[in-house]
């Protein structure tokens, strides 16, 4: 069995992978034309190798599975480079697949820049954003690294692979029998049952508890114990950007967004508990705003695969390195269940925080409210839509707004926070999961990194719905110009910066589009977007002046965001003291 069947035939049985995202190239000309004629199993060819790693990472978060993108060396595998990045902050389980110039014309160890035509040593330049990343010199090497590129990607913690094997190698013969013998690595589950103790008596004792949520639930395939877990000791429950989609957003214990770009009544909320409980976040600075004031008045329980997050920007009081599902399903083993009047003075004060800053936003009374429409895509979308968002305002007001249901998605670039990620991700995730809704929300920035890939698009009829927030700048970056310089400059953001006709982008690909102009045309713009069959690009006309607010000035505790509130209004709501 040659080397390029051996991989094949690995990736189908053993992790059930349909589709390869990729770009041709001389040194992946053998596996691509092996995916050719393999049964089970599709490439589907990028526009730009970029593109292909987004795609992949769209894949796997969708499906729960390995994503796979093939490249070829030098440019191909350097332009894979943001992609790898993006999965290894998000940690998606990716494989990456790059095809090395031949064993003779590679450089190994001679003090020279380049050898071969193509050539580059990606394993040294990936090795910091990888998990794992190798070069193949012989066919055993090539059936072992494999394996365990693969069980690597997926152990704990998951994250990024990259394999790369030179074009020899993948022609050359290897052991077939090596197929059935997956690299199994041992889980270390530290136990953790002298914290129990402590853990279930915080619990018990708070009066004003609240469940922190992070993109490590998704990850663990934990959302459903949470729901349980949350029904069954009442709490209530905020969520990070990377956690948005790990608990129902019309579930009567659901209380919001929280951090920089929060819901204002979520971070109150957080600002005045007495208990936190972190599941699967980094509690990084866009959740705590400033470190020294997060949650000032609480007990923390920081619950992480990953024992390097624990203690790590916070110091808590009870930090365990577990997996959450084994966490979750041995303290509601343990626990009794609260009785259902303990905590309803909590979730009252709570509810009326909602009713008072349910909408929070600033902007021009002209064109469209994106905040009014990403709220009526959430009515309309279907129960079970993937949305995708790009980075910028399109990224803050979608996670302050969109409301997810149980069987929905939320899938964005969140520790590298990467412009383009949604259209090619969105490609991804419509061939994992084809019977569903794929819903990208981009800005007119992120659009434009992205237009190769409406090609990838028309070609494979993915029934794609795009929606661009066009407020013709790069509107996050304009008002952060705004906050931090006098003058009234707007380098690269408005000055230099422009956006072409959407709609003539989009005739010229053959994609049908509308675009709405004001807030009446919202309802029938989301019709004609959603029930179209194949694919489709709304245009928002978006005035400049709507910012990311409400967000948090830096320095300020999670209760003092932008714009101002009276101080009387904030006061009314602070169950300890504010601070000055």
């Amino acid at each position: 069995m040659r080397g390029v069947d051996f991989i094949l035939h690995y990736l189908i049985n053993h992790e059930k992978v349909s589709h390869v995202f990729t770009y041709a190239g001389g040194t992946n000309a053998w596996l691509l034309d092996a995916i050719s004629k393999t049964d089970g199993i599709d490439f589907i060819a990028m526009r730009h190798e970029e593109n292909a790693a987004f795609a992949a990472d769209g894949y796997a978060r969708a499906s729960g599975r390995l994503g796979v993108a093939a490249t070829m060396s030098g440019p191909g595998a350097t332009n894979l480079i943001t992609g790898i990045a993006d999965t290894y902050f998000d940690s998606v389980p990716v494989l990456f697949l790059t095809s090395q110039v031949t064993t003779s014309t590679y450089k190994f160890e001679r003090p020279v820049r380049q050898l071969g035509y193509q050539e580059t040593d990606i394993v040294s330049v990936v090795k910091p954003i990888t998990k794992y990343a190798s070069l193949a010199s012989t066919e055993k090497e090539m059936a072992e690294m494999l394996k365990k590129s693969i069980a690597i990607a997926k152990f704990g913690r998951p994250g990024p692979s990259l394999l790369d094997i030179p074009s020899d190698i993948q022609r050359r013969e290897v052991n077939e029998e090596e197929l059935n013998s997956p690299v199994i690595l041992e889980q270390d589950n530290p136990v953790f049952d002298k914290e129990l103790d402590t853990i279930l008596d915080l619990i018990q004792s708070s009066k004003r508890p609240v469940v922190l949520v992070g993109g490590g639930v998704r990850i663990s395939k934990s959302h459903d114990l949470l729901v349980k877990f949350a029904e069954y000791l009442q709490l209530p429950v905020v969520v990070s950007l990377m956690g948005k989609d790990s608990f129902p957003h019309d579930h009567p214990l659901f209380v919001g967004f929280i951090g920089s770009y929060g819901n204002r009544y979520a971070n109150l909320t957080l600002a005045n508990c007495d208990l936190v409980i972190a599941l699967g976040s980094r509690l990084d600075s866009r959740q705590t705003a400033n470190p020294k004031t997060f949650a000032r008045a609480a007990k923390k329980i920081h619950v992480d695969i990953d024992r390097n997050e624990l203690n790590n920007t916070i110091k808590c009081d009870v930090a365990i390195q577990s997996d959450l599902r084994i966490f979750l399903e041995k303290v509601l083993k343990s626990i009794k269940p609260q009785d259902k009047g303990k905590n309803q003075d909590w979730l009252k004060y709570i509810k009326n925080v909602k009713a008072d800053f349910d909408i929070d936003g600033v902007g021009s009374d002209k064109g469209v409210n994106p905040k009014k429409f990403l709220r009526s895509l959430s009515e309309l979308a279907n129960s079970n839509a993937i949305f995708l968002t790009d980075v910028g305002n399109n990224q803050v007001w979608s996670a302050q707004e969109l409301k997810i249901k149980s069987e929905q998605r939320f899938l964005t670039s969140g520790g590298l926070g990467t412009m383009g990620f949604a259209i090619p991700a969105g490609i991804g995730a419509y061939f994992a999961c084809p019977d569903r809704q794929i819903i990208a929300i981009v800005g007119d920035g992120g659009f434009q990194m992205s237009l190769p890939e409406l090609q990838t698009i028309v070609h494979n009829r993915v029934p794609i719905k795009i929606i661009v927030l066009n407020n013709k700048i790069l509107g996050l970056m304009w008002h952060f110009q705004n906050e931090n310089f006098s003058g009234g400059k707007h380098p690269a953001t408005e000055d230099g910066y422009s956006c072409p006709d959407v709609r003539k982008i989009a005739q010229a690909y053959g994609i049908e589009s509308k675009r709405i102009a004001s807030n009446p045309d919202i309802a029938d713009g989301l019709k004609w977007l959603l029930s179209h069959n194949g694919p489709a690009i709304l245009e928002l006309d978006v005035h400049y002046s709507w910012a990311g607010y409400p967000k948090i000035k830096p320095g300020n505790p999670l209760e003092g965001q932008l714009p101002e509130v009276e101080k009387e209004r904030i006061s009314k709501y602070m169950l300890i003291p504010l601070l000055k």
